[in-house]
């Protein structure tokens, strides 16, 4: 770990205590204790930790519960040697990470981006925008860009080549590319209603909705590649909306609706080539501290043919009083996708759609892909260690 001047404080002594722990004292007076099991389980030498994938070879249920020091000495400035009793084991510490671990300023995973409520007017400066050569060329760009994404729920990125698989090389830059039914990526252009697999696949107007709520595990990132945009500007117009700032608002004037939400489940299901994906979720799932975590609104796979009776009314009056706030056009985000734009989105929390078009008078074809969230938060934190300090 790299010295930090303001937080770092030389290591004066070692006392044992009677619990199982070690207490370290500072120069400065402070104290902290250490627990003798967590301490053996932290080792990164060769022996316990694998240099290359960082996984650890010590087996965390072996370590003796009353294992001890038998020898403790203080190395450098910044090193605390400790020989274990069970196996004669011996660690080194870095005492300025010992001291970032009790103080709380030790981070192994980065934290969750704080986001941001949309507001009323947002426009299409104010999101996370940046030139798909910088980004793909330069991981600094990317951090950058990536770093900023969360808040808003939504970036884009600008002069992408048209060709087939952008979105692909694209989003494995990002993250990892989930395969879904549509397949690693997918052709969004306009097809007749008896040859289409989905309204999204249509000229119609689509309301804006989650992705892939018929599925248990629905991606974290829906990301959009505009290959072909030629036509009048107020048709095939993208249009986006804030999930959790909707949300928000029902809570605070329909706490009712909120609960209903949040509480029941509801039905999703599409059918493709005969085959039905089908799933019960909330529209509104909180995590156990009741916070806002997804949001699973989606009219045209919603499902309420066997939608208990007592259910029926409350369920389908607190989704249109939440749909009432989605589609509130005072804190819509609209954009005409321009050839070579790549949008991507918190499939979360943002609700995506678009307006009709006329296809004699409009050619649009976007290809899109799904990405996950557990690869773009590995390589967000990777990026985070080089450029967290520059960006």
């Amino acid at each position: 770990e790299p010295a930090t001047p303001a937080t770092q404080a030389s290591l004066a002594d070692v006392v044992p205590t009677t619990n199982g722990a070690l207490k370290l004292i500072w120069h400065d007076g402070t104290t902290h204790e250490f627990d003798n099991v967590w301490l053996r389980d932290q080792c990164d030498c060769p022996q316990c930790l694998h240099p290359r994938t960082k996984q650890k070879l010590l087996d965390a249920a072996t370590i003796p519960i009353d294992i001890a020091p038998v020898d403790v000495t203080l190395g450098n400035v910044d090193e605390l040697n400790i020989t274990w009793t069970s196996e004669r084991h011996r660690s080194v510490y870095n005492t300025e990470w010992l001291q970032k671990c009790a103080s709380g300023q030790f981070k192994l995973v980065p934290p969750e981006q704080k986001r941001k409520l949309w507001e009323t007017g947002i426009g299409i400066d104010s999101l996370p925008t940046a030139q798909y050569d910088d980004v793909m060329e330069s991981d600094k760009a990317l951090y950058a860009w990536l770093s900023r994404l969360l808040k808003p729920g939504i970036g884009i990125v600008k002069g992408a080549p048209l060709v087939e698989g952008t979105v692909l090389t694209f989003g494995e830059r990002v993250s990892n590319v989930r395969k879904s039914i549509f397949g690693r990526s997918y052709q969004i252009v306009a097809y007749p209603d008896d040859e289409t697999t989905d309204v999204s696949y249509t000229p119609r107007i689509l309301n804006l909705h989650t992705d892939l709520v018929y599925f248990e595990n629905p991606v974290v990132f829906v990301t959009i590649h505009c290959r072909e945009m030629r036509g009048p500007p107020d048709q095939g117009m993208s249009v986006f909306a804030d999930g959790f700032l909707a949300a928000e608002r029902l809570k605070e004037s329909h706490p009712e609706a909120y609960r209903v939400l949040t509480s029941l489940p509801v039905d999703y299901l599409l059918e493709v080539d005969g085959k039905p994906y089908r799933n019960r979720t909330r529209v509104i799932c909180t995590d156990s501290d009741g916070n806002v975590e997804k949001i699973r609104a989606n009219s045209l796979d919603l499902v309420t043919k066997d939608m208990p009776y007592h259910q029926q009314r409350p369920l389908l009056s607190a989704f249109r009083l939440l749909t009432e706030y989605i589609r509130d056009s005072s804190v819509l985000l609209r954009y005409q996708l321009k050839a070579g734009d790549i949008v991507i989105v918190d499939n979360r929390r943002i609700l995506h759609g678009r307006t009709a078009f006329n296809t004699k008078e409009m050619r649009r074809h976007l290809e899109g892909c799904y990405l996950e969230y557990d690869g773009f938060k590995a390589n967000l934190g990777s990026l985070e260690e080089k450029w967290g300090n520059e960006v």
